[in-house]
């Protein structure tokens, strides 16, 4: 089995990251500062900036690293599976990505200060939600392109099958009445994939 061994410059980029994301989870995007993921980090502020321009740009960037630790980055069609059990594999690693806390942070932090930083929001839409709902697109796409699916639109079924899944949930999270744990059940999240097929059969 082959070993990747990370260069120096790219366990400083780690760290950064690991630290900016502690920093950016515990204080919050407007009361973290460059010095201070610097100090956690373990490395010079001039380094900090070598790797990110700003601290927007680094924000950005531990979003994407958590997105890309999930497994809904490596989805697709699998020809194997049946279209109900694609379906459900997809939309139960969506959930399990949407209603993590650190994805739920973010996306309070990025509520919280639309006003005061409207990039922000932007940045994030377009590293985080804006990907994955192109990845669960092509899933379509490719079930479609195989027959199982009738989907004249792939964009709008996306949007349903997501938007459905997530149901009250995510507002009840954002509003804070809903427990850190509580996601949409499986059997919900089953009756939606039966009901998306129906649909589109």
């Amino acid at each position: 089995m082959e070993i990747t061994t990370l260069s120096r410059s790219e366990q400083k980029r780690q760290q950064i990251i690991t630290a900016a994301t502690t920093l950016f989870m515990d204080k919050g995007f407007p009361n973290t500062s460059m010095d201070q993921i610097a100090k956690l980090a373990q490395v010079s502020k001039q380094t900090v900036y070598s790797h990110f321009k700003d601290k927007n740009n680094l924000f950005v960037e531990t979003v994407t690293a958590h997105c890309s630790a999930s497994n809904l980055r490596k989805e697709g069609f699998e020809p194997a599976q049946s279209i109900e059990e694609n379906l459900f594999r997809v939309v139960t690693n969506f959930i399990t990505l949407v209603f993590s806390p650190e994805a739920l942070r973010v996306y309070d932090t990025c509520v919280a200060h639309k006003d005061e930083y409207p990039e922000l929001a932007l940045l994030f839409y377009d590293a985080a939600p804006k990907v994955v709902i192109q990845q669960v697109e092509v899933c379509l796409q490719c079930m479609a392109e195989a027959g199982l699916l009738s989907i004249e639109n792939p964009k709008y079924a996306t949007l349903q099958l997501l938007g459905m899944t997530q149901g009250d949930w995510k507002l009840r999270h954002a509003l804070g009445h809903a427990k850190a744990d509580e996601l949409p059940p499986a059997d919900y999240v089953a009756d939606c994939v039966s009901r998306f097929i129906k649909m589109y059969s």
